[in-house]
This record gives structure tokens, sequence and C-alpha cells, in this order.
């Protein structure tokens, strides 16, 4: 007999005797079975912003969990998350195939794997050279997400501000060698896509759900009912039913509660000047949404791409900027790695919006949505003057309640990203995998992530 068929009827048939009390059991197995299914998911999320950071203004003070957040003039904005997030030093990119860092750097960043030599690529502004190819192995998102399978509408999903096309710095998401992942762009038409259909089937949802909560509360009178006219053993089984039926009663309310269709955001055409300062809070608005519905387990965010992109995009009008952001990077004086700083403070301020989004979903147990989801923000350089790749800032967020070590700075011995990607596959579960990318040369996990 299943939970959606059961009625009140059934119970009475089945009550009023012995025979009834194990007429019960049998049928709370099926109610049993769902609650099982109930079980709070793990999730991850790619972030990335461009041009590395600025490491005097990065650090936030002492490691290990003495560090302070408020120290840091960029990551200051991450301070109400500081038990929730990790800032981590110590990483770096591996050097592999062709391509300037700013090229390649986007693409390794979450495959470990460097681009393929081809001499035939073409783009109008070839920075670098045009010697490069795609990526040459598949993002560690979506090794997840193929490992997940179907259980989700949606495999994974990809957002970007000026982000995609034809070229490998624009794109952190793979599905296989050469065979990047289109980001959606347009928030208006993702929540359309993502939402509109879930929307109007709402009442549908609740209706069922107000169904299967008569039934609970019809079984846990009739239940109430019995406990006169059964022996001791039986009432101790009995007991345990009802614990059951609470246990189910509390995964309904979490359903009725958790997918909260957001608001539609507004329809904004790409040459509106508010376009790329609020088009990153509103995919994280959706990014939040689908994670809570079940829409998907796996996401991304981009936020520009890993260089000069040739417009007038890479201008923080907003923040009183007038020179182009990678530009901007190689100049050393101090009057401007302020202005740059107040760029990456700004990228920190779009990364705790999104914490917060996540953090506002609440699970059955009174967790968050963030405490189960592993979100990892990174970039494709070090530090932009000097295009270094061997020490990049990464903060790793959320996941406590799924065995990730929060709270603290970890400052570690250099390694490669290959480590922190291993990590990701972890948190998921998938702890046979201990070297991922075909640029890995070494194994398992990053030291000090896990508890």
């Amino acid at each position: 007999m299943s939970f959606r068929n059961f009625s009140r009827r059934d119970l009475f048939k089945m009550t009023g005797s012995m025979v009834g009390s194990a007429a019960v059991a049998s049928m709370l197995r099926a109610f049993q079975v769902e609650a099982a299914t109930a079980t709070i998911p793990k999730r991850v999320v790619m972030f990335f912003t461009p041009h590395g950071t600025v490491w005097n203004q990065w650090r936030p003070g002492a490691t290990g969990t003495a560090f302070d957040l408020t120290k840091s003039n960029i990551l200051s904005p991450l301070a109400p998350f500081a038990k929730k997030v990790v800032a981590l030093e110590g990483v770096g990119l591996p050097v592999g195939g062709p391509g300037a860092p700013h090229t390649r750097g986007p693409a390794v960043l979450f495959t470990g794997s460097g681009l393929a030599d081809d001499k035939t690529f073409t783009r109008a502004d070839c920075s670098g050279g045009c010697s490069f190819g795609w990526n040459t192995s598949r993002s560690v998102d979506q090794e997840i997400a193929n490992r997940l399978g179907a259980v989700t509408p949606y495999k994974s999903l990809e957002f970007g501000v000026v982000s995609g096309g034809g070229f490998p710095g624009s794109h952190i998401s793979y599905a296989a060698p050469a065979q990047p992942m289109v980001p959606k762009q347009d928030p208006y038409v993702a929540f359309q896509q993502l939402f509109a259909t879930l929307n109007a089937s709402a009442a549908d949802r609740l209706k069922e759900i107000t169904r299967r909560q008569n039934v609970i509360n019809a079984i846990r009178g009739d239940l109430t009912g019995l406990t006169g006219r059964i022996s001791k053993s039986d009432l101790t089984r009995l007991q345990a039913h009802a614990e059951s039926i609470n246990e189910i009663e509390t995964a309904l309310q979490f359903a009725a509660q958790s997918c909260t269709v957001p608001a539609a955001p507004a329809k904004l055409a790409a040459s509106d000047p508010t376009w790329r300062k609020v088009t990153v809070d509103r995919h994280s608005d959706l990014i939040a949404a689908s994670l809570a519905c079940g829409l998907t387990r796996v996401a991304s965010l981009q936020y520009r791409p890993g260089e000069n992109d040739g417009g007038s995009s890479g201008i923080y009008d907003w923040l009183g900027q007038t020179t182009e952001h990678h530009l901007s990077t190689h100049d050393t004086s101090q009057p401007a790695q302020d202005l740059i700083g107040a760029i990456y403070k700004w990228y920190a301020e779009r990364f705790a919006y999104l914490l917060q989004q996540l953090d506002k979903y609440k699970e059955a147990d009174g967790t968050s949505l963030l405490d189960h989801t592993m979100v990892v923000w990174g970039s494709e350089i070090g530090e932009g003057n000097t295009h270094d790749i061997k020490n990049v800032p990464f903060v790793v967020a959320g996941g406590g309640a799924a065995g990730l070590k929060l709270g603290q700075y970890l400052k570690i011995a250099p390694t490669m990203n290959h480590r922190l990607l291993v990590s990701m596959l972890h948190f998921m579960g998938y702890t046979d995998v201990n070297t991922f990318g075909n640029l890995d040369t070494g194994s398992g996990p990053l030291p000090g992530l896990f508890l």
C-alpha cells in the first residue's frame, strides 16, 4: 500500500484488534520509506570572479580559527558568515597546455586539466596568442552531476554574467573535452524556464501536501485510540510508529516550506547600465531557489571572463572606476591597488549575498541549505600585476553539517587545485576518487578541510 493511495478508510479496516496493530505496522513501513527519502541531500556550487586579488588586502589576520575577517578589507563582507567559511591560501593552478594565464585559468580552475593546442582557434582579440583550443577534460561539477544521475529535473545549472561564447576564458564548466557548458546570461529568461511551471503547479503541490497531512492526523488519532486496548509490548511498537509519523510530518512541513518560488527578476536589456551590477545577485537568487526546490544539486556562477573582454563591461563605474579592471591590475601604485581592492570587496559582497540566500532556506532538521552545500569561490590567477598562479585565492563556504571544517583561515604548504577538486567529490560522497584532471600528480583531498 503506497502513501499516496492510503486513506483513513484503510486505517479503519486494519485497527481494533491485535491483527490490526500488526497491519498498522505494515502500513507505516510505506510511510517510513517516504520519510527516508527526505534525507537532506548535499549540493555543490562553483563561483568565479576574475583577476585574483590584492593579497595584503585579502588576508584575514591570524591563521586557524583565530582569523578575523573584519581585518581583511576585501573579505570583510563575509564576516557575518565567519563560522561558515574557510579562507584558503596556498592552492595554485597547474601550468599545462597553451594559452596565457587569463585564457587557460578559468578552464583549469575546476577541471585540473589544460587547454588543447589548436592553431586554428580564432578570436577577434587573441591576447596570449591563438594556439589554444578548448579544455581537455570534464569539470568537477559535471563529474558530480554525472555520478548523481537523474535525481533532479536538471543535472546542473550554469549561470554567467558576460561569460560564455567562443573563448575558453569565458567558461568554467565542461561536460567533456571541448564541450563547455553554456551559462544562462539573462535571469529573467532563466526564471521563466526554471520556475514558471513550478509556480503554476504550486496549488496542486500544496493540495497534495495538505491531503497527506490530513491522513497523518487521522492515523495519529486512531493510534491514540488503540493505546488502552493493546499489550505493553505492542504499546512500545505503537510508540515507535508514532515517532515515525512525527518524522514524516516534519518532512511534509519541510516540503511545504522549502520550495518558495522567488519573485521574477526584472527584464533588463544587456545595454541597461545597471545590468552588470544587479544580474549576479539575481542569478544567486535563482541558484538558491533551484537547490532548495530540488531542481538540481549542482550549480555554477561565473562573473565575467578571465581577462579584458574588449568592451566596457570590465569598467565598474558604480564603484567610481574609469579604467577597465584587467588593465588597472597592472598599475602597482597604491591608489590603483586601492581602487581594484574595492572591486574585489564588491566581489566578496556578491559572494556574501549568495551565501545569505542559501542560508535563508531551512532544512527539515533546522539547519540551512548552506549547511549542506559546499560553495567554492576561486579565480584564474593569484595576483593581477604578476599573473602568478602558484597561489590563487579561494574561499570555501557551507557544508558544515556535512563534514567540512569551517571557521578558519587555512594557510597550507603550496599545493595544486586538484586537492580541492577531489575534496569537492569527497564532500558529495565520492571518496573513491583521489585524483582529478589530467594534470594531477598528487592524491587525496585537501588536508585540514574536513572534520
